[in-house]
């Protein structure tokens, strides 16, 4: 989805001297950015990470075929959502999806995400979930927790087929 993140037209007299807001990198900024934004963490969750699917969906163009949708039950405690889309390569995995306000759908309005949020809003209700990324036929599996020092973390557990 495109932002507007253009800039204002500023016009300055006698500045003396001047410095650009940065965000330092920390675990109470990760809370904030992973849990603070949401009210309803669970409903949050379904959301972002729908969006996301259907997004992947847009990628491969195949809008017309379901994502899965798995809701825990008093038997089966696992959620997840499974999508049909292009996956992520390793690369992709370890730079784009652990990177907050890296997206690469911010320059097309086809897309409903765009924030480089909505991945990592399972970190509002959990220090811990499992990423399986299917690119080219090949299935990968990681392990996302927020580690000792509250950063969170992104490992690598398996390769195999889908």
């Amino acid at each position: 989805m495109k932002l507007h993140t253009g800039g204002n037209a500023v016009e300055t007299q006698g500045v003396i001297a001047s410095n650009q807001f940065t965000i330092k990198q920390s675990p109470k900024a990760f809370q904030i950015l992973s849990s603070g934004l949401y009210s309803n963490k669970p409903m949050a969750i379904v959301r972002e990470l729908s969006a996301n699917a259907a997004d992947a969906h847009v990628l491969n163009g195949n809008q017309k075929v379901p994502f899965d949708v798995k809701i825990p039950n008093k038997l089966d405690p696992q959620f997840y959502i499974r999508d049909y889309g292009p996956g992520l390569s390793e690369e992709g995995v370890m730079k784009l999806y652990t990177t907050y306000f890296e997206s690469t759908k911010s320059n097309s309005n086809d897309f409903i995400g765009g924030l480089g949020l909505g991945s990592k809003s399972p970190f509002s209700y959990t220090d811990s979930f499992t990423v399986s990324a299917i690119h080219q036929g090949v299935k990968t599996v990681y392990s996302a927790f927020v580690n000792e020092d509250g950063m969170p973390q992104i490992v690598k557990l398996m390769d195999g087929s889908p």
